[in-house]
Order: structure tokens, then sequence, then C-alpha cells
């Protein structure tokens, strides 16, 4: 089974063992990204951009079926984390915009998979040859960002649930996340949390081989640590 992750490589983003990135920032922004907002704002905002070099997005994918004893779990890792949020000074009203470009994830980064404590590496040749793969699953082509929106992020700077919407793959869903951990200071927020997705969501059937005995899980466990400094 020495070729059994360039299979699995064909699944989705969080399912194959492309290579350790470096890492490069984004410099093209998505359709429609609404930066203008941000960056016209009034004196009555406090605007933060994020910052990518210490913000991340980490995504555990887990191998199913009979035989999964035979493939690896993964860690997708997103550290080009762009975008903005804006607090009203006075009212405390909230919004948030992020992307992300699929060309930069690092997925089974070597730290990544030892602070997960998984039981398996990749060899350098899955990794070369699954990563191409990976985007060719994703459509990357046609469907080059994964974006985030909030059009009211109070709550959670309140210590409540959010609500926000992600795209990928050119289907949008609206998720509640709860908890979220907020701390700021005078120049930084930094916020941090967990929650999950299926990939069936988002039209992505989870990759399987040899009748599902070796199959990816459809269920993605996502954390993050997201911050972002006062412009």
């Amino acid at each position: 089974m020495k070729g059994l992750c360039s299979i699995l490589g064909m699944a989705l983003l969080l399912s194959s063992c492309a290579a350790q990135q470096e890492y490069i920032a984004s410099k093209t922004l998505p359709p429609g990204f609404p930066e203008s907002i941000y960056l016209q704002s009034g004196p009555q905002y406090s605007v933060y951009k994020i910052d990518p070099s210490t913000s991340r997005v980490l995504v555990r994918v887990y191998r199913g079926g009979l035989m999964a004893r035979l493939g690896h779990d993964h860690i997708v890792a997103s550290q080009d984390l762009q975008g903005y949020l804006r607090v009203h000074k006075n009212t405390g009203a909230c919004r948030a915009d992020f992307y992300a470009p699929l060309a930069t994830l690092d997925v089974d980064n070597q730290k990544f998979r030892a602070a997960a404590d998984l039981d398996s590496t990749p060899s350098e040749a899955d990794i070369i040859g699954t990563r191409g793969n990976m985007l060719k699953s994703l459509e990357q082509d046609d469907y080059p960002f994964v974006e985030i929106h909030s059009k009211n992020c109070s709550p959670a700077l309140n210590g409540n649930a959010l609500v926000l919407s992600i795209t990928l793959h050119g289907i949008t869903k609206t998720l509640q996340l709860d908890p979220i951990s907020v701390q700021s200071t005078e120049t930084t927020m930094t916020v941090t949390g967990d929650f999950s997705i299926l990939q069936t969501d988002f039209n992505i059937e989870p990759f399987s081989v040899m009748n599902g005995l070796i199959k990816v899980q459809d269920k993605l466990d996502l954390s993050y640590s997201i911050t972002a400094k006062r412009r």
C-alpha cells in the first residue's frame, strides 16, 4: 500500500498528504471582497486587520473504513488568513470578513502532526504527488478561496455564540460557533475556538477506495487562533 496516500490525495483539501509549504502572503482578493468597507470606515469605528503571521486555522481529517489502519489522519493548516473586523466605538456593533487562499494550504506539516500526536508519517514521494491532486479535487482554479463572513460578531465579543457564513467550493453555509474566547488589548484582538463541519455540506463527497474499505470521514474538526491588529 505504498501508494495509498497518493490515492487518498485525490480527496478534498482536507484528506491529502500535501507538502509543507513556504509561507507566501496572498496578493489577490476574492471577487467582491468588501475591503473598501473597512479601509473607508470613519473615526467612529475601530478597524482591525488580520495578522497572518500570528493566526492559523487547523483542520483535522480522519481516516475511516474497515481498512482505516492503512491510511492516515491529516492536519491541514491555513497560515495565510487575511481580512478585517471592525467595531463601532459607541454601539459595539461588529462586522468581520476573512479569507484564505487554497493555494497556500499547508498539509501534514511535521510540526502540526507532532502536536496532534498523529501515529503515521506520509512519505515525501506521497507528499509531492498528492498536493496537485488535492487542489484539483477542490477545483481550485474555479474556487481559489475559502471565505468567512459575519455581519454581526458583537455577540462573540460578549462571550456569546457567533453566527457566521463559510463559503467553500462555491457553497455557502451558515454556522453557529460556541464557545469563543476573545482577548483584547489597546492594539490587538485575538479570537480562539473550535467547531466541526461536514464535507458533504459543501457539495464534496468524502473520498473512498475499494468500496469504502478505506475512506475519509465526512466530519472535519477545526480549531483556530486569529489575531487582528488595530489599524
